[in-house]
């Protein structure tokens, strides 16, 4: 059987882009999804919200493979949503890599807007009254 992998974009707010990643993740398939992140990087998102709780891993992908899925550059971050062990990434291996254990703790982080420019570290607090709504779209998805 052949693996595929189904990358669907569910919302975008300004810099931010959330991600919903299903199928299998196999070695014939990290090329298609590290290709779609890398095109959302050329759009200009650079927090990424990739929920993968339902995405399989391959035990024949070696773990440096996908480490590299995440394309490069200190300014993106990139939230894992779900229950990302079965992908065999660990918290300190990439620092841009930002684990959650469910949608939830995600949408908080989502809410609260990317961090303004020239800070580091964690987010900066945020008044309510600074952003007022989400846009949200659907833009299709690729496979």
């Amino acid at each position: 059987m052949r693996a595929t992998v189904r990358v669907r974009v569910l919302a975008t707010d300004g810099p931010q882009v959330w991600i919903a990643v299903s199928g299998r993740l196999a070695r014939s398939t990290l090329p298609a999804l590290a290709h779609s992140l890398r095109d959302r990087v050329g759009e200009g998102f650079t927090a990424f919200f990739v929920d993968v709780s339902t995405l399989a891993d391959d035990r024949d992908v070696p773990a440096e493979a996908l480490r590299e899925l995440f394309p490069g550059g200190a300014r993106l971050t990139f939230h894992l949503i779900g229950p990302t062990g079965g992908l065999r990434l660990q918290p300190g291996h990439d620092r841009r890599l930002v684990f959650h254990p469910d949608p939830s703790s995600a949408w908080t982080v989502w809410v609260s807007g990317p961090p303004p420019r020239g800070t580091s570290g964690r987010r900066a607090a945020r008044t309510a009254a600074v952003r007022t709504r989400s846009r949200r779209s659907s833009l299709g998805s690729i496979t």
